[in-house]
């Protein structure tokens, strides 16, 4: 039986698959650079030979600017490293930063605190209706006390 390793690798072999294989490279090259600027790379694609970094800062756009020769060399590393990313073709690297805003993550907000009600009151409602909401009330609070 093949492990997945070996499966993976079959998979990622055939020609046809090759997208798969320069997406992993380019990933493996974006970890190797400093985090900050990692964290700053929205995207990458290749066209005309050419590596381009879609970045959402533009102050960290002219740091990228300065370190493209760091990035050819490690470009130029994985390749020897890894022989499946001798496939990237890449002549040039150049990055700018994307006119797209990205979207917030959103979070959900969970507050709690703690209950300053005892859940000690009179329940005065005339209705049944209201008499039976008012008891829920006071048993919610009771339990988060």
């Amino acid at each position: 039986m093949k492990t997945a390793k070996e499966i993976i690798s079959h998979f990622t072999g055939k020609p046809q698959n090759s997208q798969i294989v320069k997406t992993a490279c380019i990933d493996k090259l974006i970890s190797c650079l400093p985090p900050h600027l990692a964290k700053a790379v929205m995207f990458t694609y290749i066209k005309n030979r050419t590596l381009f970094f879609v970045l959402n800062h533009p102050g960290l756009k002219m740091e990228f600017n300065y370190k493209h020769n760091l990035i050819k060399s490690l470009l130029n590393k994985i390749k020897d490293i890894d022989l499946k990313c001798k496939i990237l073709e890449v002549d040039e690297v150049k990055s700018f930063v994307s006119n797209r805003i990205p979207k917030p993550k959103s979070e959900k907000i969970e507050l709690k605190y703690k209950e300053r009600s005892s859940g000690e009151f009179v329940n005065l409602a005339t209705s049944d209706e209201l008499r039976e909401l008012f008891e829920k009330i006071k048993k919610t609070i009771q339990s988060n006390s």
